[in-house]
């Protein structure tokens, strides 16, 4: 493993399965690498960030930060499910684009997910935030009473205790469920239809919001969502920590920002937010960071901090300028300075932050560079407790506990990319990328999202370990040299799309 920080030598204290950590688990929604201050004063060699993350940049000194970090896919869904089961989008059967709130999440009941391998690890489990994988409702809801109760969600998959946003505060139903059940914003609040003025969408930045008017909580205002999140997440950790102290928790928290619309709370914890960058986004940014702080905090004052593996990551890259030109003129880069954004197959769809904190078992300020992939976590977890990890149910998720004791891993493992449709892929080894175009959307559904290599082809070959720009003049894929390896990935991409065999031994 290369790292710019070398880890001299293994930390005295070992990672046990006897008393595994709590894990808080924090997944921000359109996070860019650049987005955080500690990566902006790297890139720009400034003093100083148009957006501060203090919070952020705390947990970047007392962990490790992975440099060449990637979630699974480069848009939401499809990242939300490879979170929860281990495997990339291409294993289901819908891999691609914005699953809506009436959509079915396709994770069998029974299937193996994060939560679960938690509870048989004796976790207690705990969701918060924007779910983002569909609803699952019998009918598609009408009426109030259709939205009263939230019938997939967490729980249907190993949560012991949720409070989610069905579609984020992006998409109606604009309203809290808390374990299935509404919760209400205020002690009069009824489901009812919001305005998409009451949505905070700025319609000159988005005027395709202007549909996205729907059922939702009477006294919504996207302002609460934050602090309210953040709120209850103290909460459970206070009264878990109170009422069950020898027992682990597993947190996962996927925050609403710094999705559309960027309206972000006017203080947490009375410090004050709007303002306080050059525009609408750095001030969601920098919620997102206080949000993270209000975690921190509780960690620290019910004494479990030193025994609990903090995990953040970001469910695609960063954003385009266009959300707030105001910060990109103040020389903000949510990409971090990397081609492309969300959305896109470019590495700035898809590098994301990735940041991990255990006192004693992570060493404080290190940095590895080897590549991994979000859903790592998923068999870290498995690992952290004991479980094997069944290569017929999780494909593609590797331990990271052999990275954080510093020990040397397989960086000839195979990663696939793939952008916000299912129009572009790729597949990376080592320090080569080889980008895939797709044009499976000409089919009709449902044979769309079947696969089918003679609708992909190679389009480009990057040597990311020479220069991570994916600009034509550095593309090498017309390079007769290289004619061998771009068949050869291409070749072993339709193997593991053809015959779903793992990415991971």
């Amino acid at each position: 493993m290369k790292s710019v920080i070398l880890l001299a030598t293994l930390l005295a204290t070992g990672i046990t399965q006897a008393n595994p950590p709590n894990v808080v688990l924090i997944m921000a929604d359109d996070l860019g690498m650049g987005d955080i201050s500690f990566y902006h004063r790297e890139r720009t060699g400034e003093d100083s960030s148009p957006v501060p993350t203090p919070n952020i940049d705390r947990l970047i000194e007392m962990g490790m930060r992975f440099s060449d970090a990637h979630s699974p896919s480069a848009l939401c869904a499809p990242t939300r499910f490879a979170m929860l089961t281990g495997n990339y989008p291409i294993r289901n059967a819908k891999p691609d684009g914005v699953w809506g709130v009436f959509a079915n999440p396709l994770i069998d009941p029974d299937f193996t997910t994060i939560a679960r391998i938690a509870k048989e690890g004796g976790y207690q489990t705990a969701f918060f935030g924007k779910w983002g994988l569909g609803g699952n409702w019998e009918k598609r809801p009408v009426t109030a009473e259709d939205f009263s109760s939230f019938p997939a969600g967490a729980l249907s998959y190993g949560f012991d205790y949720a409070l989610e946003l069905p579609a984020g505060i992006q998409d109606p139903p604009y309203a809290f469920y808390e374990n299935r059940q509404f919760y209400p914003l205020a002690k009069d609040s009824i489901l009812t239809h919001i305005p998409v003025e009451q949505t905070g969408y700025d319609l000159d930045l988005a005027p395709k919001a202007a549909s996205r008017d729907g059922m939702g909580d009477s006294n919504w205002d996207p302002r609460l969502v934050g602090p309210r999140l953040a709120g209850k997440a103290v909460v459970f950790m206070e009264n878990h920590v109170k009422n069950h102290p020898d027992q682990p928790f597993f947190l996962y928290y996927c925050s609403q920002a710094v999705h559309v619309p960027h309206v972000a709370a006017p203080s947490i914890d009375g410090q004050e937010i709007v303002g306080k960058t050059p525009g609408i986004l750095g001030d969601f940014i920098y919620e997102f960071d206080l949000q993270i702080g209000e975690l921190l905090s509780a960690l620290e004052s019910l004494g479990v901090m030193d025994d609990t593996l903090i995990i953040l990551t970001s469910d695609n890259g960063g954003l385009p300028p266009r959300w707030d030109m105001q910060l990109y003129a103040s020389g903000h880069r949510s990409n971090g300075g990397l081609d492309g954004y969300k959305g896109g197959i470019l590495e700035g769809g898809h590098r994301v932050p990735f940041i991990a904190v255990w006192k004693d078992h992570i060493p404080a300020g290190s940095v590895c560079d080897t590549p991994i992939v979000s859903l790592d976590v998923v068999a870290t977890l498995s690992d952290l407790i004991g479980l094997p990890v069944d290569r017929n149910v999780i494909k593609d998720s590797a331990s990271l506990l052999p990275i954080f004791r510093g020990e040397d891993v397989d960086e000839q493992r195979h990663f696939i990319h793939q952008s916000g449709g299912i129009r572009d892929f790729a597949i990376r080894q080592g320090d080569w990328k080889l980008t895939i175009d797709g044009d499976a959307m000409n089919r009709p559904k449902p044979q769309r999202y079947a696969f089918n290599p003679d609708d992909h082809e190679p389009s480009g070959l990057f040597n990311l370990g020479v220069s991570l720009s994916e600009d034509s003049s550095e593309n090498l894929i017309e390079n007769p040299e290289h004619r061998e390896r771009v068949e050869a990935m291409f070749a072993k991409y339709v193997e593991i799309r053809s015959e779903q065999i793992p990415t991971v031994d």
